[in-house]
């Protein structure tokens, strides 16, 4: 009980040390959870079928969205061909999590700057209901 005053004495004396903690707290769960995210779509885009080097996971781009819960792919035309991209779909979707599949894979066409990409969506099976 005694050390529990203590704490409470010293956060009332040095809030701004308190803050300083916390932010740090903060910063570093941030900061996990961008390492795992970019791990995920590295494990994702390095698997057998499409075996994409380093170089190319640069160029792929993932979001996540939470509600229905769904993974989205961006990965250049150049790198693959509608064969490996629906192969590599079918392979990578246990490694997102249980209940992932395949729900869509579209081309998206070149434009003035940017060039063409695949999006490949995958999405929890409770969530396309």
């Amino acid at each position: 009980m005694n050390t529990f005053m203590m704490v409470l004495a010293y956060m009332r004396e040095h809030p701004a040390a308190i803050l300083m903690l916390t932010t740090l707290i903060s910063i570093g769960i941030v900061a996990l959870m961008m390492l795992t995210h970019n791990a995920k779509m590295v494990d994702a885009v390095t698997a057998k079928p499409l075996s994409l080097t380093t170089e190319q996971t640069k160029q792929v781009v993932m979001r996540h969205k939470l509600k229905p819960a769904r993974y989205v792919f961006f990965i250049p035309a150049a790198f693959a061909t509608d064969d490996i991209i629906n192969a590599w779909a079918d392979a990578v979707a246990p490694r997102l999590g249980t209940g992932f599949q395949p729900v869509e894979v579209a081309i998206i066409p070149q434009r003035l700057w940017s060039p063409a990409r695949y999006r490949v969506t995958f999405a929890r099976l409770e969530a396309l209901r």
